[in-house]
């Protein structure tokens, strides 16, 4: 049972948890209102019975044939009714909390003995029309003996009626009287409360537990979606929520950025790793390559000088000396990207870097019929970085930019978006077009050496860039997607100081 429980979702095990939890105060709400119902019913039984034997007895005791004769003949006096009434004192000093009376159709005379509660009660017989009158004249009329509960200057008070008959005629009506204790009486307003506001409060408990319930389920619904999505992108954040589940939603959010970051580290000393050992061989490899193009290159110079004469060996000679500098262009970008050239540090406004680099890019944008949008924050921070290098890095992001949106065609739209920002940490320049776009795999292998999407790349261009901004201590990060465009940007810490060691 606790298995197939356990089995279940968690809005049943919540559900049929708090059916538990209610079904005992209910229990205990029922019982305690039950039981004293129960005990209040045994008591009044049991006064009603004792009563009723003790008025009983006052019959028994009585003298009938007197009572008669008082009813019968008319020259008796008052007097002689209250002398045989006046018996009934010495019973009520028999008893205690009770009062004990006897009424003489006669002489319409009620006489009254005891107390209840040493209240010194005494009923109102100043009142004919009153509710203990009117039980006179049924038990008169009836004959019968009537049990009755009447209130009485706030006390419910039980009282029993009795007929003394002789002859079949009713002679003297006898009662007694006893005050019920409060505590017999609560079981009134707790049914009427419970009955009132028992039905209400279930009711929104109900509903209270429906909406709590529902909400949570919706919330660890939301978690479990979140995580899912998170095992294939650590970049989703599962949306904010209130109370504990809330906390569990933001924890788990603060572990996905570390877990995020982490990745995106080791990424990096994956690819440091990865670009230092091939700078090793680059750097062999370029200076073996070197040497002979520089004989070829110096031995076509001599045929162009020697056999100048000689017909068609001059394009021969243009066609050699043309690829021979290509190939070195390649070795010296091979040759900077294995063995970076000395860093010179200056400060110096991002903004004016960029417009010098526009000053001599200007001309490529308009020949690729590039729109561009500039938008330069004001007031931008100087920072320490190597100028050639960083105007490097620029200059290959607008110029990847505008070989990017050649494949649009002449109805596209080709717009080259260049925008900086800055927050307390960070200097951010943004290079947004409307290429192409790539795909996941083209994100992640984009900074890897040799890896190029171009027909004429070398694929070094982005690799060079992110050595130089990872010297200064900043990243480059890029988004994109396929046919709507690419995005790059380039982060630089304001943190560096004249002075500080950088890359």
């Amino acid at each position: 049972m606790l298995k197939w429980i356990l089995n279940k979702g968690l809005r049943f095990q919540i559900i049929l948890i708090l059916l538990i939890v209610l079904m005992v105060p209910a229990g205990v709400l029922t019982w305690s209102i039950m039981f004293p119902s129960k005990a209040s019913k045994v008591f009044r039984t049991m006064q009603e019975d004792r009563q009723s034997n003790l008025l009983l007895y006052i019959d028994e005791s009585m003298n009938k044939e007197q009572l008669y004769k008082l009813n019968q003949n008319s020259d008796n006096t008052s007097k002689e009714g209250e002398e045989l009434a006046s018996k009934l004192k010495s019973f009520s000093r028999t008893v205690r909390e009770t009062s004990l009376g006897i009424y003489l159709p006669k002489y319409k005379k009620t006489y009254t003995f005891g107390n209840i509660h040493n209240n010194a009660m005494k009923l109102p017989e100043d009142q004919p029309g009153s509710e203990f009158f009117q039980s006179l004249d049924e038990v008169l009329g009836t004959k019968k003996d009537k049990v009755q509960y009447i209130n009485y200057k706030n006390r419910e008070i039980l009282m029993c009626f009795h007929a003394i008959k002789y002859n079949s005629e009713v002679t003297a009506v006898t009662w007694a009287a006893t005050a019920i204790p409060p505590e017999f009486r609560y079981e009134r307003p707790i049914l009427a409360y419970v009955g009132i506001f028992g039905p209400i409060g279930l009711i929104v408990g109900l509903i209270l537990m429906i909406i709590i319930v529902n909400n949570s389920n919706k919330n660890i619904y939301k978690i479990g979606r979140g995580l899912e999505l998170m095992t294939s992108d650590l970049s989703y954040r599962i949306e904010p929520m209130d109370g504990d589940i809330g906390k569990v939603a933001k924890s788990i959010n603060i572990m996905a950025s570390s877990l995020e970051k982490k990745e995106e580290l080791e990424e990096q000393l994956k690819r440091s790793e990865k670009l230092a050992s091939l700078g090793q061989m680059i750097s062999g490899v370029a200076h073996e390559i070197r040497n002979p193009l520089s004989i070829i290159r110096g031995t076509v110079q001599l045929m162009e000088k020697n056999f100048k004469n000689v017909e068609g060996l001059e394009e021969y000679v243009r066609i050699v000396k043309e690829q021979s500098d290509r190939e070195n262009n390649v070795i010296q970008e091979l040759l900077d990207y294995a063995r970076p050239s000395k860093q010179v540090m200056m400060k110096l406004n991002v903004n004016f870097l960029i417009k010098g680099v526009l000053s001599f890019t200007n001309k490529y944008i308009g020949e690729k019929h590039v729109s561009l949008n500039l938008e330069l924050e004001e007031q931008m921070p100087e920072l320490l970085m190597d100028c050639d290098k960083i105007k490097q890095v620029f200059v290959n992001m607008i110029l990847n930019a505008c070989e990017a949106m050649e494949e649009v065609g002449t109805l596209g739209i080709k717009t080259l978006s260049i925008r900086t920002e800055k927050d307390d940490k960070w200097v951010r320049t943004y290079f947004e077009d409307t290429g192409v776009g790539m795909d996941e795999v083209e994100i992640k292998n984009i900074f890897n050496p040799y890896y190029t999407t171009k027909p004429r790349g070398t694929g070094l261009g982005l690799a060079i860039s992110n050595g130089i901004i990872e010297m200064h201590g900043g990243y480059i990060k890029v988004t994109s997607k396929k046919g709507e465009g690419s995005n790059f940007v380039v982060e630089l810490p304001i943190s560096n100081k004249e002075g500080d060691t950088v890359g």
